[in-house]
């Protein structure tokens, strides 16, 4: 499968060089930058094999926000009927008709959340290991327990035998507060008790475990009904625990002390320290690090600030890595590249990289002068991989000796953008190539992989030949292999103009969609 057939653009064709570069634009000297080693075997979008579509068979499956390798199998938790739950949000996001089917009541929908698990060496196929319960909700009626899984972790706490499955989830506004889950089996789940975040806090996503620790802070709020907040928690702090059978507590102060930074977003392990990344829409993210030693709340020191010198552009730290000695940052944008609330952006992601004696470059992004001294982007790439639609860095993991990352494109909402409202410059970019330019062109997420941070190979910038596939959710690798994970949320039916009238039909691929990629030639499982 050529992955990037629909994306080769014409040499020849006049395209706004804001919205797209086919090739990289290479600093100087970066060309005679090499590796050090033969460069590990690069995987292409013929390599990777479609195992799971439609939602497992469920377009409202829309989300695989969480992945984990667990006792030989691969689990996937979902979350469910995200656009018709953001079709009731105040205020309602400006697209016309909207792109799936609104329903009358989001309660009205089964949202009950799911785990899948998959076992690569053999034909059973996927089984549904979990399906969140119906609860009694706080008005009396029966509501979903929890309508996502937003992360996992294989953590052993002190009173666990042996490595347990811990699941951070998502609770609806009139369920129940979120709470942490466990499996010791794939079978057999149960909740405990969450930190103490107050009703406000209805999920979590990040669980990362650092020195015989797990941590995780809350990703997402209501402030009331219509009110919810995918990527701002309530209380940007950060909690740990030794056994989450116990208890939790804070390790961090709220927003470093700083109430610009409205969310702890992201966590990873480096450099024998806990890194932390904000959402900042005032001046940028922040990335703070812990060696994590004495009492809590431990000392922290700011690494990054103001969006690595961008500021707001960079509001988010959306996916940490680490990969061959250096901190991989994606940066993002609330609400996929344009936070509408706050008005920031839009403006495609970044790619930084962080050294152990806090030292930073640039990979790929916008040229400029810091206070460090002058950046330019090592790769070549400018923001969003040459392309303006890629909100988001989503995801990165590291298989194989190869660094891989995936984006979030928001092109394939074109159709139902108000672009008329977007001003004479928006419009007349849009207007040069055609709306349907670009949804063909640049609809969907990339893929993309390196050995070095410099140079890059593309397994895809189409969403594996489905503009629907918006954006790259999980990345994991495992002893068969790396699996790659989308977020589609234009299921089960999507809105399509026929003969100058919308209508909603079905989508035949809607829903996550999970691939796997080969390892290389000659290594096990292959």
């Amino acid at each position: 499968m050529d992955s990037l057939a629909r994306n080769k653009v014409d040499a020849d064709a006049d395209v706004d060089p804001d919205l797209i570069i086919p090739t990289p634009v290479w600093p100087p000297g970066a060309e005679a930058l090499s590796l050090d080693e033969p460069e590990p075997h690069a995987l292409g979008g013929e390599h990777f094999k479609l195992v799971s579509e439609n939602g497992f068979g469920d377009g409202y499956n829309n989300y695989p926000h969480s992945m984990a390798w667990f006792k030989g199998r691969l689990y996937v938790g979902t979350t469910r009927a995200t656009f018709q739950m953001l079709a009731h949000n105040d205020p309602l996001p400006p697209l016309d008709p909207w792109p799936v089917t609104p329903p009358k009541d989001i309660y009205d929908l089964d949202r009950r959340a799911e785990i899948w698990s998959y076992d690569p060496a053999s034909d059973e196929g996927w089984i549904c290991a979990y399906r969140a319960p119906w609860v009694k909700g706080d008005d009396g009626s029966d509501v979903p327990r929890f309508i996502g899984y937003r992360g996992m972790a294989v953590f052993q706490g002190t009173s666990d035998d042996e490595p347990v499955l811990y699941i951070a989830t998502w609770a609806p506004r009139k369920a129940p507060r979120p709470t942490v889950m466990r499996t010791e089996d794939g079978i057999h789940f149960e909740e405990l008790p969450g930190p103490n975040w107050g009703d406000q806090v209805r999920s979590f996503r990040t669980m990362q475990v650092f020195n015989g620790r797990l941590y995780t802070s809350p990703t997402g709020s209501t402030t009331g009904d219509r009110q919810s907040q995918e990527c701002v928690g309530g209380r940007p702090a950060i909690f740990e625990t030794e056994d989450p059978r116990t208890g939790w507590r804070a390790v961090s102060s709220q927003g470093f002390g700083d109430p610009a930074n409205l969310t702890v977003f992201e966590m990873a392990a480096f450099n024998n320290h806990l890194y932390a990344g904000t959402v900042n829409a005032r001046n940028g993210f922040e990335i703070w690090k812990t060696s994590a030693r004495g009492d809590p709340p431990y000392d922290w020191k700011r690494v990054i600030s103001h969006g690595a010198g961008r500021g707001p552009l960079n509001e988010v730290a959306v996916s940490l890595c680490e990969f061959k000695g250096a901190l991989y940052v994606g940066s993002g944008i609330v609400n996929g590249g344009y936070h509408r609330k706050l008005n920031v952006g839009p403006a495609a992601a970044e790619v930084i990289r962080i050294h152990p004696d806090d030292s930073w470059e640039l990979i790929v992004g916008e040229s400029r002068i810091t206070p460090q001294g002058a950046r330019y982007p090592l790769s070549g790439f400018r923001p969003g991989f040459n392309k303006f639609f890629n909100g988001y860095v989503w995801r990165m993991g590291v298989h194989a000796g190869r660094l891989y990352v995936g984006t979030f494109s928001w092109a394939q909402l074109l159709p139902y953008c108000p672009i008329h409202k977007w001003g004479e410059e928006g419009q007349r970019r849009i207007a040069k190539m055609g709306v349907d330019w670009f949804v063909n062109n640049m609809g969907g997420c990339d893929v993309w992989s390196t050995a070095d941070g410099i140079h890059w190979d593309c397994m895809t910038r189409n969403g594996f030949d489905n503009e629907c596939n918006w954006g790259i959710r999980q990345i994991l690798s495992t002893p068969y292999g790396v699996f790659i994970a989308t977020s589609n949320v234009l299921a089960p039916d999507r809105a399509i103009k026929r003969n100058g009238k919308w209508e909603y039909v079905h989508n035949p691929r809607g829903g996550c969609e999970i691939w796997r990629g080969a390892n290389p030639p000659g290594s096990e499982h292959a």
